[in-house]
């Protein structure tokens, strides 16, 4: 009769857990990058001025330095769900925005999309040390996949349920994005 357990000689193996979080690690930070692109255009699509849009594209470029710095000598995952969080509650606020000055703050917080870019591309580049060409074609991607998200879904959303609905409804990947990390996905080393 065969012992359910093995031989004491076999040791676990912990190589496919590193192939396993890579796998993860490649699959939820484009995403996380494409949400931040989604959330960004769909503040341009509802954008009450012209000026408005630039906002969010102005504090993201302020805020992705900072980021690249954070997530190159600390732990990236640690910070890409704070951000992801921080993004939450933007998202959030825009749902719940009424007045000019609100919607500037939002716009404001929004950067935090450019912070969750650059800690996503440090993330990667932590995975995959010496492949620039394949980060950048993946961020392209990713940015297209978060504009074409943005606006096939969103105006379907608008219409549906109205214009606040439309930022919430970001929330649930988000939120799916945020646990997959916080279960599944290590930092490199």
């Amino acid at each position: 009769m065969l012992s359910p357990t093995p031989p004491s000689s076999l040791k676990t193996s912990k190589e496919p857990v590193n192939g396993y979080q890579m796998l993860v690690a490649m699959l939820l930070m484009p995403l996380a990058s494409a949400l931040a692109v989604a959330s960004w255009t769909l503040y341009t699509l509802l954008a009450i001025h012209p000026v408005y849009v630039l906002l969010p594209l102005g504090s993201g470029a302020l805020l992705a330095w900072p980021a690249w710095r954070l997530a190159r000598r600390n732990s990236t995952c640690r910070l890409m769900q704070w951000l992801l969080l921080g993004l939450a509650l933007v998202l959030i606020g825009f749902g719940v925005a009424n007045q000019p000055g609100e919607f500037l703050l939002v716009g404001g917080g929004l950067g935090v999309g450019g912070a969750v870019i650059a800690t996503g591309i440090a993330h990667a580049n932590g995975w995959m040390p010496g492949c620039l060409k394949c980060l950048l074609i993946g961020l392209f991607l990713a940015i297209a996949a978060g504009v074409g998200f943005s606006l096939r879904m969103e105006p379907l959303v608008v219409q549906a349920y109205g214009w606040r609905a439309a930022p919430l409804s970001l929330l649930i990947p988000l939120i799916m994005i945020m646990l997959l990390l916080w279960l599944f996905v290590e930092s490199p080393e």
